[in-house]
């Protein structure tokens, strides 16, 4: 794949439109698979072109700017419920997936379409369940969308509404889960990990993210 002819500005208004949703038409998220013709240096700047591009469009329809919670890159192995990430009450999660033996499985969970179509089965208790779901899963099941096809050997961006529940949000986020089908720590599995949140302009920017180093180090945290 030649990156130039990656239409990034394409993707972004995409994902403007199904990821940072105000309402439950869209889904809560885009799945973009890159294939395997691309180095990982390059699909790293890829996910730098598509923060930026994102920063842009979020300003001219939100009036907010997106920082950086974080970014890195994890070699991650484990199985989890679904869950929010822990960031800010309106935020973003970009994962990159590199190529890896590890067969894996990725889930989202839209419970907030869930809580509005059965109001009496959540009890208006929507908070006690951020950040990780700990209800009865066979009730989230009707809303739960697995991420296919999700192939192990390819580069891939899965870009999520990570916002939580709070009342006066704009944007409505969704519950993320990893299953890992083949877990063998004597190889990685890349995931580079992007958390973005979505704040007043005029709110100083408190971290300090060196993006020409993420696109080239070769650290892996574990």
């Amino acid at each position: 794949m030649e990156t130039e002819k990656v239409d990034i500005k394409n993707i972004a208004r995409d994902a403007l439109t199904n990821v940072f949703r105000t309402d439950t038409d869209q889904s809560g998220f885009i799945h973009i698979d890159f294939g395997q013709d691309i180095s990982s240096t390059e699909f790293r700047t890829l996910m730098i072109q598509l923060k930026t591009e994102l920063s842009v469009l979020v300003a001219n329809k939100f009036h907010k700017k997106l920082t950086y919670q974080w970014l890195g890159r994890f070699d991650q192995q484990l199985t989890t419920p679904h869950h929010l990430d822990n960031a800010a009450d309106q935020s973003f999660l970009m994962l990159g997936y590199e190529p890896s033996d590890i067969e894996s499985e990725l889930y989202l969970a839209d419970y907030h379409k869930f809580s509005k179509e059965n109001k009496k089965a959540v009890n208006n208790n929507f908070d006690e369940s951020n950040p990780i779901y700990l209800g009865d899963e066979k009730l989230l099941e009707p809303y739960i969308t697995k991420v296919q096809p999700f192939p192990k050997d390819t580069y891939k961006i899965v870009l999520i509404n990570n916002s939580n529940s709070k009342a006066e949000n704009l944007t409505l986020g969704v519950f993320h889960k990893a299953t890992i089908i083949n877990q063998d720590l004597s190889k990685k599995r890349v995931v580079n990990s992007m958390m973005l949140n979505m704040v007043p302009m005029n709110l100083r920017d408190e971290k300090k993210i060196d993006e020409a180093d993420f696109k080239i180090t070769e650290h892996v945290s574990t």
